[in-house]
């Protein structure tokens, strides 16, 4: 965003027609700059906001110091959740705030930050034959047909499980895999629509004919259960078994976490472990680990945090560095290392996943994660 955009955006605030987005940008701007680190240029946008502030103060005679303070009191989340004002605040931050512009600096040649690219719509279909389609590379239409179930891509890139006239009495069983770096939605044969997250795997029958529904789930995937009430529909995963009749749930077990996390959203979920067993009501969330035979549930603020990767964002809630770098690590489809020992830190935020690596940097920087391209690898280090 260059000075002449920025005016635009502060002339909207001084008149009350931004959007709380763009209010919450121009004051944490505000907020982070002090007069003796900004060009005249920034200073004088910087008048102009505080003139703003003081023609809206008189008109509602509020004391004008009174309103500052509370500006700078206020504490706000180093990133917005608008994937358009995202890409606002880190062009200003680079235009305007010195760490950030020496993380910059440290950035190598662009032509290795182009190797590296957010996620898309990718996957590997294992057919009951053992034969392999690739989601990405096959055309719309008709993909296979086995024991009586049609396989179709639609044109919205998504994977349709339907039965045809035949009797399906002998389901054959279908995996798909996405890598890291890709994602999957398919609609299996009795309706219930699945998000499959990257670097994970669902293993399923190509039809439901008995008296159970049951798939086994590596990695991450949002379920949506279609009911059934004479059916009961179970996700089997490393550490657990979730039993459902309908409902909308979130699963996370990738092997490389600390702990399975299922989150319940709508209806209601029986999570077994070994003898243990725990019933979830909408807004919590069950935490097991693998050596350990016990279920916690905890419930939720906001359980749509939990599926904030199938509406297209990482958000990270009181999230170590560890963990937050493993999610870009599958998304962005490239290592992570870590150079010096890294501060033990809370993170929280909201990223649109399909922003590029350099803005994706750009952001980290700017809540103090430093990181750098090297060898097409993300490199952490303390500054």
């Amino acid at each position: 965003m260059n000075p002449e955009q920025f005016r635009i955006l502060i002339a909207k605030y001084n008149s009350n027609t931004a959007t709380a987005a763009e209010r919450a940008l121009v004051e944490n701007w505000y907020e982070q700059i002090s007069d003796n680190e900004i060009s005249p240029e920034a200073a004088d946008l910087k008048e102009q906001l505080y003139r703003g502030i003081k023609k809206h103060t008189a008109a509602n005679q509020q004391p004008v110091q009174a309103s500052l303070t509370l500006l700078k009191r206020r504490k706000l989340y180093p990133w917005i959740a608008s994937a358009a004002v995202l890409c606002i605040v880190f062009s200003i931050a680079v235009l305007y705030l010195k760490p950030v512009t020496h993380i910059n600096k440290n950035l190598v040649s662009s032509k290795q930050i182009n190797q590296i690219y957010p996620g898309t719509n990718k996957a590997i279909l294992t057919l009951a034959d053992g034969s392999k389609i690739s989601l990405s590379d096959a055309g719309n239409g008709q993909l296979a047909k086995q024991a009586g179930v049609m396989v179709t891509k639609t044109k919205n890139g998504g994977l349709v499980y339907r039965v045809t006239g035949d009797d399906p009495t002998a389901p054959k069983y279908n995996t798909i895999s996405t890598p890291r770096g890709g994602q999957y939605q398919l609609l299996l044969a009795d309706g219930t629509k699945i998000w499959l997250n990257a670097n994970s795997s669902l293993t399923f029958p190509t039809a439901f004919p008995g008296a159970t529904r049951k798939v086994q789930l590596k990695g991450e995937a949002y379920f949506e259960v279609a009911k059934d009430k004479s059916k009961a529909f179970f996700v089997e995963t490393a550490q657990t078994q979730v039993r459902v009749l309908g409902t909308h749930f979130n699963i996370m077990a990738y092997a490389e976490e600390n702990a399975q996390q299922t989150t319940l959203l709508e209806g209601s979920v029986e999570l077994s472990k070994g003898i243990e067993k725990s019933i979830l009501k909408p807004g919590q969330q069950a935490r097991t680990v693998g050596s350990s035979g016990q279920i916690s549930v905890r419930d939720l603020e906001n359980a749509d945090e939990a599926i904030a990767w199938k509406n297209g964002y990482f958000q990270f809630e009181k999230s170590d560095l560890h963990s937050l770098m493993r999610q870009i690590s599958r998304w962005y489809a490239t290592d992570v290392i870590y150079k010096g020992t890294m501060p033990k830190k809370e993170y929280s935020g909201k990223i649109p996943r399909s922003v590029n690596v350099k803005t994706l940097l750009d952001m980290l920087a700017y809540s103090g994660i430093h990181c750098h391209i090297e060898n097409n690898k993300i490199v952490v280090s303390q500054r």
